[in-house]
């Protein structure tokens, strides 16, 4: 499997198998031609439907049932990642949206995708956005940016990321 076949799935099914979304969990090799793919192609349209996918399945993940799947924090994360490099500002509320599906999740996922088009641009944008995500967001990059957070933000995404 190769990141045009999951695109192709995606965009023939509208939606993403198990079998294809557990390659994706254990397949670093696909992880990492997913990044490289989208470095050179970019598709929005795939990315947000990718992470909505994931997310959702995050979300509807039930320990109690032994079939289902539960989405790992690097998967949400190459979602997040793959969403950022396509450079929409508004993006960051749905990589925020993605971070605070659960408890887990927002330890899990890393700040700093969130503010993938720097940190005043970021803070700038979520200002004059009015939802509540927008301000939850706002609040917590402040503190993570008075905590030194992102003091070596710009080399987050100029090498491969921890998580793939």
């Amino acid at each position: 499997m190769n990141t045009e076949e999951i695109i192709e799935e995606l965009s023939s099914t509208k939606n993403l198998t198990i079998r294809t979304i557990e390659e994706i969990e254990e397949n670093s090799t696909l992880r990492h031609e997913m990044i490289q793919y989208f470095e050179k192609n970019k598709n929005r349209e795939f990315a947000l439907a990718f992470l909505n996918i994931l997310a959702e399945l995050r979300k509807n993940f039930r320990w109690d049932i032994p079939e289902d799947i539960c989405i790992s924090g690097d998967s949400l994360m190459l979602g997040c990642y793959i969403l950022g490099m396509h450079g929409r500002i508004e993006d960051c509320i749905e990589i925020w949206k993605v971070k605070t599906i659960d408890f887990d999740t927002y330890c899990y996922i890393d700040i700093q995708l969130v503010p993938f088009l720097g940190i005043e641009e970021t803070m700038e944008y979520l200002k004059k956005d009015t939802s509540e995500y927008a301000s939850d967001a706002l609040k917590y990059i402040t503190e993570c940016l008075e905590a030194g957070d992102f003091n070596n933000l710009e080399l987050y995404y100029k090498q491969t990321p921890w998580f793939v």
